[in-house]
């Protein structure tokens, strides 16, 4: 199996609706159970008891029908855990090789940005120890991802928290695999949006699939998404015009904060610090406010 991991509003849908077109990969809608099983794991050392609540947590949990539902039963799911020895990747795998079966496919993977916020859990367990899993991680530059985020209102209070979220998960999973090429594929957004045939190639020859022109078919993407005014540019063609929107949309000291708070991020990743400089001007402005 392979993930696609990623922060929320980093690409992730349109990524995994582009792996969807192709004839021989599958990826589920996003799945909520994976982290929680990692919590199992490291609470539960009877490993007839944790398959049991294994297999309620992913056959229960309110996705289910939409996600992994629509390709396993509960019953073939239930056979699949119980079969396996008590290890999250050695479950995930033969439970994603039995869903690309099912779907009729080469190749599984799974998607759910809140699955990066929460890595940890599941690096500890050894979820991801398979040799044979790969990991796609796509990032995409934070101050355009907090502009999306506060466009979308889903929460309050981001400005303080997630550019750190963002930076942590992102730095933490590249320096866990940046050395391992054969499992581990780096991606930009901006890349993707940018020269989209070219990152899909890449991303089909660490995948083992020929790349195939209709990937990137919008047309053919799943209906699932298009009542979410979240993903209202899914059914559009690949655009790069999001790209940058930071600069006309955020106010001088968000910019600086976000850059503060995920500096190390955005310079590893190669993405340009542009505060600085109105750091200082800010400081001016409030000197002279004091004298005034």
């Amino acid at each position: 199996m392979f993930f696609v991991f990623g922060s929320p509003r980093s690409g992730t849908t349109l990524l995994a609706q582009c792996l969807n077109n192709h004839s021989e990969i599958v990826i589920p809608h996003e799945t909520s159970f994976i982290i929680p099983m990692a919590f199992v794991f490291s609470s539960i050392r009877e490993p007839d008891l944790g398959k049991e609540i294994i297999v309620k947590l992913i056959t229960h949990s309110y996705d289910f029908q939409t996600s992994i539902g629509e390709y396993l039963s509960e019953e073939e799911i239930s056979k699949i855990i119980i079969g396996c020895n008590y290890h999250p990747a050695q479950m995930l795998n033969s439970l994603y090789a039995e869903l690309a079966i099912s779907a009729g496919k080469k190749i599984a993977g799974d998607k759910s940005p809140n699955d990066l916020l929460n890595l940890n859990g599941l690096v500890s367990q050894g979820g991801l120890d398979d040799v044979n899993m790969k990991i796609i991680h796509i990032i995409r530059d934070i101050r355009d991802v907090m502009v999306s985020l506060n466009n979308l209102k889903w929460l309050k209070d981001l400005d303080l928290s997630f550019p750190r979220f963002w930076s942590n998960s992102n730095l933490y999973l590249n320096s866990l695999y940046k050395d391992k090429k054969n499992r581990y594929l780096l991606i930009r957004y901006e890349e993707m949006v940018c020269a989209p045939e070219n990152i899909f190639r890449k991303i089909c020859d660490f995948l083992q699939v020929d790349f195939q022109p209709g990937m990137l078919e919008f047309r053919n993407f799943s209906p699932r998404y298009k009542n979410f005014p979240a993903h209202s540019k899914l059914y559009a063609p690949i655009s790069r015009d999001n790209i940058g929107a930071y600069k006309k949309e955020l106010a001088k000291s968000l910019l600086v904060s976000y850059e503060k708070q995920a500096q190390e991020a955005l310079e590893i990743f190669e993405y340009p610090l542009e505060g600085k400089d109105m750091y200082f001007e800010i400081i001016k402005d409030k000197f002279r406010n004091l004298l005034k």
